[in-house]
């Protein structure tokens, strides 16, 4: 039993559970095909996150938003660690993957200073994020941002949130609640 696409799926009922006018379909076919279809939809995530995380002197060069909390993770996806702010999409010998993707984090730093958080997926930006306009440092902004990002080919895939500060000068940002979720979205398949 493994993850399929739905296409792999309807090629297996079609060579599995044909019209039956022979009964050739048997118990251990079609439990095959319910097992197979459950282990597809089946939800699966990963999890990390702050509750607190200084960026020290953030500037305009992006850099890696550490999430040193692993909190969930199911076998679709691996952790690197409590210094890392990564998690690898593991590909479970799928020819391609969709990951649905969500960052949120409360954000402090002076009145008007711009901060930009991008997803990465192997160290290149992907479309998407969103920029926090600074509140000041008592008032938390929120932002967020959720990208369904799909890897058209085979392998594993290291997604990460890297953060720049666009105006306003180099100096600490302080975030709270900050998290990274990922998510399994079937994959209809080639």
């Amino acid at each position: 039993m493994a993850r399929k696409t739905m296409f792999a799926l309807l090629t297996q009922a079609d060579a599995t559970l044909p019209d039956n006018a022979t009964h050739d379909i048997s118990a251990a076919d079609v439990r095959q095909m319910i097992k197979d279809l459950i282990d597809t939809v089946t939800p699966g995530f990963g999890a990390i996150g702050a509750d607190s995380a200084t960026l020290v002197g953030l500037g305009l060069v992006p850099v890696m938003v550490v999430l040193p909390n692993l909190l969930v993770i199911t076998p679709d996806f691996t952790s690197f660690g409590p210094a890392s702010g990564q998690l690898r999409r593991n590909a479970l010998g799928l020819p391609s993957t969709n990951t649905r993707v969500t960052f949120y984090a409360g954000i402090s730093c002076d009145t008007g200073n711009e901060v930009v958080f991008s997803l990465f997926r192997d160290g290149v930006s992907v479309p998407g994020g969103c920029t926090i306009s600074g509140q000041g440092n008592t008032n938390i902004a929120e932002g967020s941002f959720e990208i369904i990002n799909a890897v058209p080919v085979a392998g594993d895939a290291v997604y990460e949130v890297r953060a720049s500060k666009i105006s306003g000068g180099v100096d600490d940002v302080e975030l709270t609640d900050a998290r990274l979720i990922l998510e399994v979205v079937p994959t209809i398949g080639i």
